[in-house]
């Protein structure tokens, strides 16, 4: 889910070094003086199962979600934190309350949008059901509306990525209170077919399995926005046809998550097509055991799955040489916080005798069929590379005595089987850091995302490693948060709850016309976007 290699320190020591310091950062500029307007944008990709960000991070529900809310902030490309509901702020010097000052938005109904939208939003939905919210949610204390256009919010204990969290991907986008109060977020229709945002396009239509149709947003509040007339997301589950749509001129663009792998060659030689770093923060592919499937409980066995993955083979026939191979817990493109004393290489090498040795010591000896036990890889079929790499571990572990029986879980039903059922032994999914390690990989490790969607599928729970993630997440300045994250790696390295299979980074693949998505880290800035015919 990744690019933004580093998190500023502007971003992340901004009260420390300005006080209390006002900001009021300038608006993005406009999207340059040749943007043509109007047109149509078609996409292609899988179907969410909801347009709501703060309900998940599954990419598809953001991608569109995001076209449709709007957080308090966005996010730069190199971390840095822009304005967007919220115009302005200050910061305290202790970093315990950070004032807002909001646009003269309205919600897509017509309805003004103002600070009570923000506080509902915040207490009653971001903080109980986004995942990547949590960390932040933990630490507020409370949340004042002094009047419609003002919302402080009161923190116990400062967090370093306060800021980024209020973004609509971090889970922070904002919903309108009177459409929501009262009900379930989940079953509300305005988390689905009928969502009502601040946001540049409004959802108009969406026929189950084919499309999704979103307008231009004749209210919206940022001048001259957006400059499409609309957009069409067509709903093409197989990344083989989504590339031929794309060749064929049928589609303009593909998100990066959707993107193969294997596709990136033929996209760059041809004509007219084009790959665009997504502007994603570093990510990672890991492989999650589920703790309370025997024996994936004891570090033994999951030390000899790790010596019996070839994560070499993977790095260059799954992912086809994209990014890099895991070499750590966390990413080590987010230099800052990565601990370069770690590398899996070295703690553990690809080695199929030692791997059968550790087995044998751990007491899980073949059987008389030759095996030691049988593990169930749940995968999303929409995922190619998690196929490939399901196939390639049943091959590879078969020579350790362990059995792996593939089973495909399409759609929602995926994430509920890992996340809220828990009914899996292993599975890969790929996380994005969203810039800052209490924000994105936090909800890897610590006990309190067992559960969450997209959090702690592993079910590892360490009380010690629970709070070097609260410590790294309160200090303020990025050294003293680096020491915290960094004994954190130590300790995780040596535990393995998850194999750091690779790292990666999105590259969207687009017709040469499209222009102007580029340049934030999320799910792009469609607001801005035209086509150049």
């Amino acid at each position: 889910m990744d690019h933004g290699e580093r998190i500023s320190r502007r971003t992340l020591g901004l009260a420390a070094a300005l006080s209390a310091a006002r900001l009021a950062l300038p608006m993005p500029a406009l999207a340059q003086a040749a943007a043509r307007r109007g047109g149509t944008a078609v996409l292609g990709m899988t179907e969410p199962t909801n347009v709501n960000p703060d309900l998940s991070t599954s990419y598809s529900n953001q991608l569109v979600g995001c076209m449709i809310y709007e957080g308090l902030v966005q996010v730069a490309r190199d971390s840095s934190i822009e304005p967007l509901l919220a115009t302005s702020w200050e910061i305290s010097p202790d970093r315990k309350t950070y004032t807002f000052k909001l646009a003269d938005a309205k919600w897509h109904d017509g309805r003004d949008f103002t600070a009570a939208d923000v506080k509902y939003t915040i207490e009653n939905v971001s903080s109980k059901f986004a995942p990547v919210f949590a960390s932040a949610a933990a630490t507020i204390e409370s949340i004042e509306t002094p009047d419609a256009k003002t919302v402080i919010f009161h923190l116990k204990t400062s967090f370093g990525p306060f800021l980024m969290s209020l973004a609509a991907p971090q889970g922070g986008a904002i919903l309108p209170k009177h459409l929501f109060e009262g009900t379930d977020p989940l079953q509300n229709p305005a988390s689905s077919t009928a969502p009502v945002g601040t946001g540049p396009f409004k959802l108009v239509e969406w026929s189950r399995g084919a499309y999704l149709k979103l307008v231009a947003n004749d209210r919206y509040w940022q001048p001259e926005r957006p400059y499409l007339k609309e957009l069409i997301v067509r709903l093409i589950p197989q990344s083989t046809s989504r590339l031929q749509a794309l060749r064929a001129g049928e589609i303009d663009y593909i998100p990066g998550y959707f993107v193969a792998a294997s596709d990136h060659s033929v996209i760059k030689a041809t004509d007219g097509l084009k790959l665009e770093n997504s502007g994603f923060a570093p990510g990672t592919k890991m492989m999650f055991m589920n703790f309370a499937s025997a024996p994936l409980g004891e570090k033994a066995v999951r030390h000899a799955l790790m010596m019996a993955t070839d994560r070499e083979f993977l790095f260059r026939n799954v992912w086809f040489g994209t990014g890099g191979i895991g070499v750590m817990p966390f990413t080590s493109r987010m230099q800052w916080a990565a601990d370069p004393s770690i590398d899996y290489r070295q703690m553990y090498p690809f080695d199929v005798d030692k791997a059968n040795a550790a087995l044998d010591a751990a007491g899980h000896r073949r059987g008389s069929n030759g095996s030691r036990f049988t593990l169930r890889y749940i995968y999303a079929p929409e995922s190619a590379d998690s196929a490939q790499a399901g196939l390639a571990l049943k091959s590879m572990w078969q020579k350790i005595g362990v059995d792996v029986r593939l089973i495909a879980v399409e759609g929602a039903a995926y994430a509920d089987r890992v996340y809220t059922r828990k009914d899996f032994d292993v599975t890969i999914v790929g996380y994005t850091s969203y810039g800052d390690p209490a924000i994105g990989i936090a909800r890897v490790f610590v006990s309190s995302a067992i559960g969450r969607p997209y959090g702690n599928a592993s079910q590892y729970s360490n009380p010690e490693v629970d709070e070097l993630f609260v410590r790294g997440a309160a200090a303020t300045d990025l050294a003293e948060r680096a020491v915290f994250y960094k004994e954190a790696q130590r300790i995780l390295a040596d535990e393995l709850p998850v194999l750091t299979l690779q790292e990666y980074q999105h590259e969207d693949a687009a017709r040469t016309a499209l222009r102007d998505v580029w340049g934030g880290q999320g799910y792009g800035r469609w607001g801005n976007a035209w086509l150049a015919e």
